[in-house]
């Protein structure tokens, strides 16, 4: 089953956007933004590299979010996915899984855009993870176009991997004095080829940021 987190039909956005203004002074972000996002309906892919990425993405862009259901959980981060409707998967479940491409499908079709990280999982790098399929399958069948995101963190603080604990981490990730980096906004996609166009782009820029520091 998947949970979907619905915000008041007036009263939730409103929040949401009152709640997101406030969220680089919280957390001490100070993120370049490269690229263009784009504000109309569709379908945001990005590599994953910690629970903050969603905010990340979510301050530049209005979009709903596909996230594990553990995260209701979790103090703050809980609270902020409700608020942002995010959509609650239940991933050890087969009908979970389908039942998130149905729902990211009808989202896309009413034209709420949605924000998916397609690894299914956070890593550290370098590059991403094998790319799952289901979610640009339901932008193609909503005819959406989908639009790739790098998130590249100065700190590997941030990378939420291995036996790491919520908890913990969390209060290690804000000893930090401000979150740096870059969230770089790639060319529109669309057609049949979009999740292996996603990577790609994504992997390129991952790449442009080990050059650099090599």
């Amino acid at each position: 089953m998947i949970l979907l987190g619905k915000p008041k039909k007036f009263a939730g956005p409103r929040l949401r956007r009152k709640w997101l203004s406030h969220v680089p002074a919280m957390m001490g972000m100070k993120m370049k933004v490269e690229g263009i996002p784009y504000q109309g309906t569709c379908l945001y892919v990005a590599n994953h590299i910690g629970y903050i990425d969603p905010f990340i993405i979510m301050v530049e862009v209005e979009t709903n979010v596909v996230a594990k259901a553990e995260i209701l959980k979790w103090p703050l981060v809980g609270l902020g996915g409700y608020l942002a409707g995010t959509i609650f998967v239940k991933r050890e479940k087969k009908s979970s899984r389908h039942e998130t491409l149905l729902a990211i499908r009808a989202a896309l079709e009413d034209g709420t855009s949605i924000l998916v990280f397609p690894e299914g999982t956070t890593s550290a790098g370098p590059g991403t993870l094998p790319f799952r399929p289901r979610s640009f399958e339901a932008a193609s069948l909503a005819n959406v176009p989908v639009q790739p995101i790098a998130i590249i963190y100065d700190s590997p603080l941030v990378a939420f991997v291995d036996n790491h604990t919520f908890i913990p981490h969390f209060f290690r990730l804000f000893r930090l004095k401000y979150i740096s980096g870059r969230v770089v906004f790639g060319p529109l996609l669309r057609g049949d080829h979009t999740s292996d166009a996603s990577q790609q782009w994504i992997e390129h820029i991952l790449s442009e940021k080990i050059y650099q520091a090599a």
